[in-house]
């Protein structure tokens, strides 16, 4: 753990500080310690040089005293008081140096010197001396001539010097030179001691540095590899690069942000898709409405040619009838006189005339009824011999009239089918004037029959103008009339065949066109078969 490392890293720093704050305590301890013990030195080597020198101005006046030179008992007081201020203080001094050398023979091991304990003896021989001064010096009185001088003066010096059998200037003065010697000595110590805890502070701060360096560096190193990646993750999503993955390394704080950075990834990449799937749909379903809009268009394009086109047709065929009409009921009436039979013949046209015109409105309401499927049929069983007979003997005339030989299969007087028989005629008569009429001279057409499972097919097979592949499509469609076809014949509505499939679908059957250009054309009707009672 990252964390972890880190914690421990900055609880490994804290303790450093804490151990060299500790040194340098200890540190500045000993040197507090060694610079105590310097000054002390020199306080005592103070007391001892005042003490000495007020102990030789007190045997000054005492001098005076005894031969009478005016000494004032004012000064010795003073003096004595001085003496015995700087006794006090040089016991209390002496006691800290004992002290001192006691604590730093346990620090340092070692024992504490014999000049140390004397100056504590020494401190209260001078007490004791300084009391026998006091009553002496109390006592003393100036001399009078021719008396022994010099014996009075032995015994102040001796009074002076010794107590209790012991030479107070000697001690006193090895004292002051031991002091003299020991203060310089304690300086040095001290100097020393200073030294060494520079070198030691500057060795531990050396220590503290490099080991705060390591770990900088280590914890640098650990935290800019995974700083990089994560960097690099970022700018891989900035750029767009959902697929790119951060290498998870570890299971620290860093391992789980790039897991976690991988799933928002991931994420965001599936969402990336769903919306590219839900753009390419969106886009798919523009294209497929466009199409369809497209086709809507063409197909409404296609049906405003055929409108056109069914008009003018339309026009055409009842133009002709109409002319007919018209121009025998003109001569009829211009005509001063005719016989009956012209009269007759006159009326047999517009007749025939009218039956056209009727028929053509026939064939108009027929498609209209198979468009509202209200088609009427009237099925029953039907011999198919007299049916197809009745057709091929309309045909017969039509195919005469257009050089054209009819061939026609015998057909077994027990075949029927269950159909309505004069819906039946039409729609095989429509197939049978359509061959004709697209046959070249002197073409064949020929009408057959087979049974194809549970279907009767009934086969017309012309040798016409045929009909091209892209138009086999449209042959079913009303109003519609190929290039062809329009070359052929310039007449017609377009709606024979779409008659034709709209009488045999109600019948239940089907309608089957092949054709080849210039070669012909075969239309098959495939109707239920009903089998013989």
């Amino acid at each position: 753990m990252y964390r972890l490392r880190l914690t421990l890293a900055l609880a490994a720093m804290l303790a450093l500080v804490c151990v060299q704050a500790a040194f340098v305590h200890w540190g500045a301890e000993r040197v507090d310690g060694y610079a105590a013990h310097s000054r002390l030195t020199s306080d005592l080597l103070s007391e001892l040089l005042g003490l000495s020198a007020n102990k030789q101005r007190l045997r000054n006046w005492a001098a005076q005293q005894v031969m009478g030179a005016g000494a004032q008992a004012e000064t010795r007081e003073r003096l004595l008081d001085e003496m015995d201020r700087s006794i006090a203080r040089l016991a209390t001094l002496s006691q800290r140096h004992l002290e001192s050398w006691r604590e730093m023979a346990e620090r340092e091991g070692g024992s504490v010197p014999e000049s140390v304990v004397q100056l504590v003896d020494i401190s209260g021989l001078l007490r004791q001396n300084i009391a026998q001064l006091r009553s002496q010096l109390h006592n003393l009185r100036p001399q009078q001539a021719g008396t022994e001088f010099d014996a009075v003066w032995r015994q102040l010096n001796q009074v002076f010097d010794m107590t209790h059998g012991r030479n107070l200037r000697d001690l006193l003065n090895g004292a002051i030179e031991r002091q003299r010697v020991a203060v310089p000595v304690a300086r040095a110590a001290t100097e020393d001691g200073i030294r060494r805890l520079r070198w030691q502070a500057l060795v531990m701060v050396g220590v503290t540095f490099a080991i705060a360096l390591g770990l900088s560096l280590h914890l640098s190193r650990r935290l800019k590899q995974p700083l990089d990646a994560l960097l690099a993750g970022t700018q891989a999503l900035q750029a767009g690069r959902l697929e790119h993955r951060i290498p998870v390394r570890s299971g620290d704080e860093f391992g789980r942000v790039s897991a976690h950075f991988n799933a928002m990834a991931h994420e965001l990449l599936l969402h990336r898709e769903a919306a590219e799937a839900v753009r390419r749909r969106l886009e798919e379903q523009v294209r497929a409405r466009t199409r369809e809009l497209e086709e809507a268009h063409q197909t409404l394009q296609q049906l405003d040619q055929r409108r056109r086109q069914l008009f003018a047709d339309l026009g055409h065929e009842l133009r002709t009838p109409a002319t007919v009409i018209r121009g025998e009921a003109d001569i009829a009436l211009r005509a001063a006189s005719m016989p009956a039979s012209g009269y007759r013949e006159t009326l047999g046209r517009i007749v025939s005339a009218v039956k056209q015109l009727t028929g053509l409105v026939d064939d108009l309401m027929l498609v209209a009824r198979a468009e509202a499927d209200e088609l009427d049929i009237v099925p029953a069983r039907v011999p198919l011999a007299p049916l197809m007979g009745d057709a091929i003997a309309q045909a017969e005339t039509l195919a005469t009239a257009h050089r054209q030989r009819l061939v026609v299969s015998p057909v077994p007087d027990e075949l029927e089918v269950q159909a309505d028989a004069k819906r039946l005629r039409q729609a095989l008569m429509i197939v049978l004037d359509n061959a004709i009429r697209y046959s070249r001279p002197e073409g064949t057409v020929r009408v057959a029959w087979d049974l194809r499972g549970d279907d009767i097919a009934l086969s017309v097979v012309d040798e016409g103008i045929g009909i091209p592949d892209e138009e086999l499509t449209q042959v079913f469609e009303r109003f519609v009339r190929g290039g062809r076809a329009r070359r052929h014949r310039a007449d017609g509505t377009g709606i024979g065949l779409s008659i034709a499939q709209a009488i045999v679908h109600a019948h239940g059957g089907r309608i089957e066109i092949d054709s080849r250009v210039d070669v012909g054309t075969t239309v098959r009707l495939l109707l239920p078969f009903s089998q013989p009672a």
